[in-house]
């Protein structure tokens, strides 16, 4: 085994799906090169018997009715919970197709022989875990009605993939049922291995993955219903590219963003119950420093309470396209996998999570799917299989409710668990805290709560949730204290005691500058002071006036935004925007510094574009290839709590097109957003998804999306029930499962 001087066996990139597989339309054929670690399926689909699988029990055999809407959504119905997987995994494979098997390819550890040098960090990642082992092992405990759910949604996929074989990519895989617990679980590792990696490292701080969550009590609610807002912000590309649909059968209802890959849902609603996810939770993984002897580097050593243990050497390889095989040594403790070694010191770092062994989450989807009472989903929550998470949720009794969710392991005290820890008697944890131990708290009598990715002390005005009742790593707050997100959705919600459908919807659509105003105070202050030479220049004026005049929306319309946004961040390290953002009055030395720095930008505008007359949706845009309309909402980068970021609730955060400089296409930020109306006798709910349905150039729901509601801030209706479906379809296709 190759010894490293306090080097990481691999360098993990938080976001390690995040990047995606980049354009599988475009990749080739791997070349032949050595196999990975993990056994890993890689040979293409036969095309002639992609069919092959079909069940043969005489319950599996049913018709399945699959409906699109007008925005060419699924909307699929069967007599049997099993009979609608199929309809979901031929649906999914009608639309994306190539983007199924590239998740694979990423779960399995098997991208970059595919997809190039950009995916080595994701596929020893998911080598590290041994996603696939465990994949596997989980899916022979699985019990008999969801293995049911996963082969039958696999059939579903191979049916279509088997009447369309053109669409079959070189470089698919053979598709196995436990692919689908390879991909859910493959997701979830990005929290747990994050945790590990900022121990090593003692980080404190943490690259911002947003989201938006809110939910109003039926006491705050125009309509006495509760309301719940999912509004994940993650980038579109990859794994995290949800899958909309709504599938009934017997028992499963379900609407709401899939995995692509999965035929159970992530989050929306069930007919009873919703819930949302956000970045945040307690503290669920760890790394250990063990003794390690390196004499025989093919049977490393490791000490344990006083035993001197043999460690499970293995090296990983991961096969890159165009490239020479990667490879790393790693070995398996009875803690976890080793992540880094101190030869120097002897020392072996070890990580370790609950996560990284076998995974219950598709048991508590499905119970979460399946719960008719409160007392029924809480019964599923507190299975505790979700991944770190603030988890909100709601249901048609009119409840409220959140959790701090992840499988957080039983600590003594007196430690640092942000940073590597001695393994001995005392420190190696073997109990999981049960649900009741985390931050909760169900129908808070403000009536609303929100969390944008904070802490639970900042969800409502005079929040339970301080850090006091709990233990450090259960409150585990340190990068997610507050951000702009936060503090606007706590301004609208604790305001508004009766909130409407239209103003439920303008909240989620919100796209307010919480930091325009103290700016625009501030330009104010220095025109008043020292604008007069300044402002003898007409189109210098006129940029002044629109930002004076603006009314803080980053609206497609506007005017002021685009040099304004300029404007801030050319200030950062220049003015004192810290005082600025705090409404300070600044000294008339800073008065000047502040209107040099626009009068710069304005002029650099006008260079890079010819005028200043630009609206802001002439330079950002929403959608993809050729189709391009213009973007609403914005985030500036950096920091979530720095002086000078501003982000708007309807997140958009974009960059620079390389082949049209000075315009900007968005990426990331809002990218399956619902909204959940939890009536006494029914859900009603509504979505938006930046781009279409479907993954082909040439069908009409490929950016229909983008350019009718997303660049127009609005949501469309999901139509749950079968009569508005009927009244709203598209389309009509009845599947025969043989």
């Amino acid at each position: 085994m190759k010894s490293l001087k306090k080097t990481s066996l691999l360098v993990l990139c938080l976001f390690i799906f995040a990047a995606g597989c980049g354009g599988p339309q475009d990749a080739e054929e791997p070349a032949e090169s050595a196999a990975p670690d993990e056994a890993t399926p890689a040979s293409p689909v036969p095309q002639a018997e992609a069919a092959a699988g079909v069940p043969t029990d005489e319950e599996l055999k049913a018709s399945v009715t699959v409906y699109r809407d007008k925005w060419g959504v699924p909307h699929i119905y069967a007599d049997t919970d099993v009979a609608a997987a199929y309809g979901l995994g031929y649906a999914q494979a009608e639309d994306r197709l190539a983007d199924l098997f590239a998740n694979v390819r990423t779960a399995t550890g098997t991208a970059a022989e595919v997809f190039g040098s950009d995916h080595v960090e994701s596929d020893m990642a998911m080598q590290l875990v041994q996603n696939v082992k465990f994949s596997q092992e989980h899916w022979a405990d699985t019990p008999g009605e969801l293995r049911a759910l996963s082969e039958s949604f696999i059939d579903g996929v191979e049916a279509y993939a088997a009447e369309n074989p053109d669409e079959i990519p070189e470089w698919a895989v053979e598709l196995e049922p436990w692919h689908c617990t390879a991909i859910g679980r493959a997701m979830i590792m990005r929290w747990p291995l994050g945790t590990v990696f900022d121990d090593l490292k003692n980080r404190q701080e943490k690259p911002a993955m947003g989201s938006n969550e809110w939910s109003v009590a039926p006491s705050r609610s125009a309509d006495n219903c509760a309301i719940l807002l999912a509004d994940p912000h993650l980038t579109w590309e990859g794994m995290a590219v949800f899958y909309e649909a709504r599938v009934h059968g017997e028992n499963l209802h379900m609407n709401g963003f899939f995995l692509l890959g999965s035929p159970l849902m992530g989050f929306g609603h069930s007919e009873f119950a919703g819930w949302a996810p956000t970045t945040g939770g307690p503290d669920t993984s760890d790394v250990f420093e063990v003794k390690i002897d390196l004499a025989n580097k093919l049977m490393p050593k490791y000490e344990l309470n006083g035993e001197w243990k043999t460690a499970s050497a293995r090296l990983m390889v991961v096969n890159v396209k165009g490239g020479e095989p990667v490879t790393q040594p790693t070995a398996d403790t009875e803690l976890g996998p080793v992540v880094e070694i101190d030869e120097d010191a002897g020392i072996a770092y070890v990580g370790a999570s609950p996560y990284f062994g076998p995974s219950n989450l598709y048991q508590q989807t499905y119970r979460m799917l399946t719960a008719t009472t409160a007392e029924e989903f809480h019964s599923a929550i507190a299975m505790n299989e979700f991944m770190e998470q603030n988890l909100m949720y709601a249901d048609r009794e009119g409840n409220i409710g959140y959790v701090r969710a992840g499988k957080t392991p039983v600590r003594p005290a007196g430690y640092d668990w942000n940073a590597p820890v001695p393994a001995t008697a005392e420190t190696i944890w073997t109990e999981i805290h049960p649900i009741d131990d985390l931050v909760s708290i169900v129908n808070p009598p403000q009536g609303y709560m929100q969390n944008c990715n904070i802490s639970p002390a900042n969800m409502m005005i005079d929040s339970p949730m301080t850090p006091d009742k709990y233990p450090g790593y259960i409150y585990n707050v340190t990068w997610d204290v507050t951000n702009p997100r936060g503090k606007r959705s706590t301004a609208l919600l604790s305001e508004d005691d009766s909130v409407t459908r239209a103003e439920a919807m303008a909240y989620t659509m919100d796209v307010y500058d919480i930091l325009a105003e103290p700016w625009k105070s501030a330009l104010r202050g220095a025109i008043d002071t020292a604008g007069d030479p300044y402002m003898a220049d007409e189109t210098f004026a006129t940029v002044v006036n629109r930002i004076l005049e603006w009314d803080g929306n980053f609206t497609v319309d506007s005017m002021a935004t685009p040099i304004y946004k300029n404007w801030r961040l050319a200030s950062n390290g220049k003015a004192d925007v810290t005082a600025i953002s705090e409404g300070g009055t600044l000294p008339p030395d800073a008065k000047t510094v502040l209107l040099d720095i626009l009068k710069a930008e304005v002029e650099s505008f006008q260079v890079a574009h010819g005028s200043v007359d630009v609206a802001w949706g002439d330079l950002y845009k929403v959608g993809r290839g050729e189709f391009l309309y213009p973007a609403p909402g914005m985030d500036f980068g950096g920091s979530t709590d720095g002086p000078n970021f501003s982000e708007s609730l309807f997140d958009v955060r974009s960059k620079e097109d390389p082949e049209n400089p000075g315009q900007y296409i968005a990426y990331s930020g809002s990218m399956a957003t619902m909204l959940m109306f939890f009536h006494k006798d029914r859900i009603e709910s509504y979505t938006c998804t930046p781009w279409g349905q479907s993954g082909d150039p040439t069908s009409p729901h490929y950016a229909d999306q983008a350019q009718h509601l997303y660049s127009k801030r609005e949501l469309k209706p999901t139509w749950f029930t079968r009569e508005e479906i009927l009244a709203h379809k598209e389309s009509e296709k009845v599947l025969t499962i043989q």
